[in-house]
């Protein structure tokens, strides 16, 4: 009965911000599910939801246990072992386990949402009835919402006086630096759920040569590290040397230099 939480749920206890990216096909209706649902799952996540969490489940492993024993007690006397009358008739003593999961549910039905930001990823995707649909969540509720997308996203909404009257601001995102770039290398920044070994991006040449590939662009800095990882894993190596980021090159569609 025991429902664990993530490692790193302290992060998310205090989580009030929903990432969320557009689906190359979107209606208003799967646009508004979407967020919904992990707006839902931030709030199953808050601090709140851990609290009747905690009380809760002492009541239900005590409510599972009881209905289990006198399930096992009743069937030592029931004739007919395969009747669902048997089973329906077997005593149930209170609180019963519907009883408590109804009140688990009551008490988190009361757990107000925390989210306070919603970005929206790939925004360039969205249809008009669908961007509809975030201006309607936008106006329904307290919350900011953060438009990512391609460059020329904000003429498309200029088109359309009742979105971009909600717009707040335009910050276009330029390449890094060079010198940004080879700060982030040498503190051993990785992105999410990519493991380097310890002191690859060490080589003076091989941070050169990243720098020199990447321009700046910060996606593109993750992906080619992601395969930088990949041939530093298949070829037992741990430095990134230029030709390890060159063999890393060569398998992403990057363009020539």
């Amino acid at each position: 009965m025991a429902r664990d939480y993530p490692p790193d749920s302290e992060t998310l206890l205090n989580g009030q911000a929903v990432f969320y990216t557009t689906k190359v096909t979107n209606t208003p209706k799967s646009v508004l599910t979407d967020i919904q649902l992990w707006r839902a799952r931030l709030q199953s996540l808050s601090v709140a939801a851990r609290e009747v969490h905690l009380l809760m489940e002492p009541l239900l492993e005590d409510a599972h246990q009881r209905r289990q024993k006198e399930t096992e007690e009743f069937l030592k006397v029931c004739k007919v072992r395969v009747s669902g009358f048997c089973f329906r008739d077997a005593p149930k003593s209170e609180p019963t386990l519907e009883q408590v999961l109804r009140k688990e549910h009551e008490h988190r039905a009361e757990i107000s949402d925390p989210t306070r930001l919603v970005l929206v990823d790939e925004a360039d995707r969205l249809k008009i009835p669908s961007l509809e649909q975030v201006r309607e969540i936008f106006d329904e509720s307290e919350i900011g919402i953060v438009l990512i997308g391609m460059p020329g996203l904000e003429k498309k909404l200029a088109r359309y006086p009742q979105l971009y009257s909600r717009v707040g601001f335009v910050h276009e995102f330029r390449p890094l630096k060079r010198d940004d770039v080879r700060s982030l290398l040498r503190d051993q920044w990785q992105p999410a759920n990519l493991v380097l070994p310890e002191n690859a991006l060490n080589d003076e040449d091989g941070i050169a040569s990243i720098i020199r590939i990447t321009g700046g662009n910060f996606r593109l800095l993750q992906r080619l590290l992601t395969q930088i990882a990949r041939v530093l894993e298949l070829n037992g190596l741990r430095v990134a040397t230029p030709d390890v980021v060159e063999a890393a090159r060569m398998t992403l569609v990057i363009g020539t230099d």
